[in-house]
């Protein structure tokens, strides 16, 4: 596979194209990362400067490769040969992006082998769109067996603006993908919880799915629920609810789901999908550098030679890192472990048919 990774942290737009692209020649495929403030400008003039090749963004709070972790940065991988890619956009992903399945449909009938092969998608964030997305993009790849991978964008963690873009146009309520078969070897998919389960399980009963919102675990107030759990009274809960998310249970599988805030008292409202008779658990912090070392591991035995990584690393777990000193670490031990990477930091990560937070998910390219 030859790609090439470059960024810049000019603040004029133009140079700092000018200089994450500088090693690019002709290339197939472009991902970029940025803050929002010159995001459609980067999106326009990538379009211009490269029109043969598909060039797909999303803003984040931090973008990652092996030499660190960078903010107010522009952050480009240009794939010149090795894999083979075609892009789509599901438009209005809030409410109806079923719609344009036959986007979908129309990229993939192009991999009759789909082996080594991926979907990876930047979604709006902000929106609650993820889980509609998921169904739509799940009901072609899944019958293909081509893994969806991705997140939603990010900005510096106010949640004030989410971009994403494909090909020059600008989108902040949409989904872009692009599949990705690597011609030289296998993709594998890995992600990873820093956070780890208490002695405290319960059951939503009344649930709006829609809204992410539960009013009830165990036929009793959401708010009560898990202010009992954590030993504190419902008014002091919001101070808690970074550091003590909820697992959403599986099968033999946990995914995590964020906190966002109290509802009138009484109910929660969460940055991912709860549903009736879910099976939850209440969480709490890992020791995370322990947990990432465990994954790295793991994923260095079962690819011997990494061609190149992508991460998708979320927004909260990056302000973590950053509140402890550790967001430049971070970075470069994922670097040492595995070579080249590039990442971005946004509000939701998405494997296969699930959305989740507070996660990093990789993907691994021999």
């Amino acid at each position: 596979m030859n790609y090439k990774i470059g960024k810049s942290n000019n603040s004029n737009p133009d140079i700092a194209i000018r200089e994450a692209t500088a090693q690019l020649n002709n290339p197939k495929l472009i991902l970029f990362f940025s803050g929002v403030e010159a995001f459609a400008h980067y999106a326009s003039e990538m379009k211009n400067k490269f029109p043969d090749a598909v060039s797909m963004g999303a803003t984040t709070f931090a973008a990652f490769c092996k030499e660190g972790a960078y903010k107010d940065t522009l952050m480009v991988i240009g794939f010149e040969d090795g894999i083979r890619c075609e892009a789509g956009l599901l438009k209005d992903a809030d409410k109806y992006p079923l719609k344009y399945v036959d986007q979908v449909e129309k990229t993939a009938a192009r991999f009759k082998k789909p082996d080594n092969t991926i979907c990876l998608e930047f979604s709006s964030a902000l929106i609650s769109c993820e889980e509609l997305v998921l169904s739509t993009l799940n009901a072609v790849l899944s019958k293909k067996k081509i893994p969806v991978f991705g997140g939603s964008a990010g900005d510096r963690g106010r949640a004030e603006q989410t971009i994403i873009a494909l090909n020059g146009a600008v989108y902040q309520n949409a989904c872009v993908f692009v599949i990705i078969e690597n011609l030289g070897g296998k993709i594998r998919l890995y992600r990873e919880n820093i956070y780890k389960p208490t002695r405290h399980y319960f059951k939503s009963t009344k649930v709006d799915v829609r809204k992410r919102i539960v009013y009830e675990y165990d036929n009793k107030p959401a708010a009560t629920v898990m202010a009992n759990a954590l030993g504190v009274n419902v008014s002091e809960l919001p101070k808690y609810l970074d550091s003590y998310p909820l697992g959403r249970i599986i099968g033999n599988e946990m995914f995590i789901v964020a906190n966002n805030q109290v509802v009138n008292g009484s109910g929660m409202e969460y940055h991912a999908r709860i549903y009736n008779n879910s099976q939850m658990v209440l969480l709490e912090p890992d020791d995370y550098k322990t947990v990432l070392q465990k994954t790295l591991s793991q994923a260095r035995q079962e690819c011997h030679r990494p061609s190149l990584t992508l991460m998708v690393n979320c927004l909260a777990r990056s302000i973590l890192f950053e509140s402890n000193g550790d967001l430049n670490q971070f970075a470069t031990t994922v670097g040492n472990a595995l070579g080249n990477y590039v990442g971005f930091a946004g509000y939701g990560e998405q494997l296969n048919q699930q959305h989740f937070n507070q996660t990093m998910v990789l993907a691994v390219f021999e």
